[in-house]
């Protein structure tokens, strides 16, 4: 049977980094339940809750068939919001339950994950307002963007808004140390070190938006108190050695890579494909398996919170 990771890998084949901190967040949530009615605040592209659900694509699909401006890759551009209407995903195994609602602001990243199969309906608007439900309308929430908001406490109000009494939401929240493990952040912008600003074009602006809300444990669980909200449980993830890998992991290297994968032909890839993922899983699962070990030198950069309406 195909593991999480092996699924995770081959849609993110050509940013394995990124298979690596997803598969992490699927181990940290491990006993996370959607009930009905459910939400995906932030679903995105629906790729990672598809793929946590059981869901499963046929190794000729990838997340990177749908982009546009790879070419202002360096400039900041989001190359994912974009949805190419040729391009439909190939599912092989259906998930084993649906979400109600996806729910995100980018109309691109909705209609993709709407070709999935995972949900009930799409809704699009801005995590930063009210959220567009009545109350107590979900009995499960799951949310991975809200440090990406102007104000995380107002939208743990309108979580708990929504959540029915007994209600469950699963976050995922970084802790002070994110930021930290940053090599833009270590090498340039502290010490103010200007032969390090090439680092720029591997930061892309994640540094200004991720130190905003990367807080200290203390700092998310008054927040909850604050929002009327009952920690029920939570695991720490996400090692200073994964997180610096992400940091750069083929991030660089990924327009050309990209291009290099469209130049194969069709008959090669998917064999090349395999003993691409093959290769990378050797070194990426131990590494995958280590992060609790690797974690006890520093903080871990992420929080796995499941927190229950009072």
């Amino acid at each position: 049977m195909t593991t999480t990771f092996d699924a995770l890998l081959n849609v993110f084949w050509l940013r394995p980094e990124t298979a690596l901190w997803r598969e992490l967040d699927i181990r940290a949530m491990r006993t996370f339940e959607f009930r009905g009615p459910s939400l995906d605040i932030g679903c995105g592209d629906g790729i990672f809750s598809f793929i946590r659900s059981g869901g499963r694509f046929s190794d000729t699909f990838d997340a990177f068939r749908s982009m546009s401006g790879l070419d202002k890759y360096f400039e900041n551009v989001d190359v994912f919001d974009a949805c190419n209407p040729a391009v439909h995903p190939v599912v092989t195994v259906a998930p084993s339950y649906r979400i109600d609602v996806a729910f995100d602001h980018k109309a691109n990243l909705l209609a993709k994950a709407g070709q999935l199969g995972l949900y009930g309906a799409l809704k699009q608007g801005d995590g930063n307002r009210a959220l567009p439900f009545e109350d107590e309308r979900f009995s499960s929430v799951f949310s991975n963007i809200l440090y990406w908001l102007d104000r995380p406490q107002d939208a743990l109000h309108e979580i708990h808004r929504i959540l029915r009494p007994g209600g469950q939401a699963c976050l995922m929240l970084p802790s002070e140390t994110f930021p930290e493990f940053s090599f833009y952040n270590q090498l340039c912008v502290k010490p103010g070190d200007a032969k390090w600003a090439f680092l720029d074009k591997l930061d892309r602006g994640r540094l200004e938006v991720n130190k905003r809300q990367a807080l200290p444990r203390s700092a998310w669980e008054a927040m909850f108190a604050k929002a009327g909200l009952r920690i029920a449980f939570h695991k720490a993830h996400l090692s200073r050695t994964v997180v610096l890998g992400w940091d750069i992991g083929l991030r660089p290297l990924f327009p050309v890579l990209h291009r290099m994968a469209e130049a194969v032909p069709a008959a090669q890839l998917g064999e090349i494909k395999q003993e691409w993922i093959a290769t990378l899983r050797q070194f990426l699962e131990p590494i995958a398996d280590m992060d609790d070990e690797l974690a006890k030198d520093a903080t871990p950069a992420f929080n796995c919170y499941i927190v229950e309406k009072r």
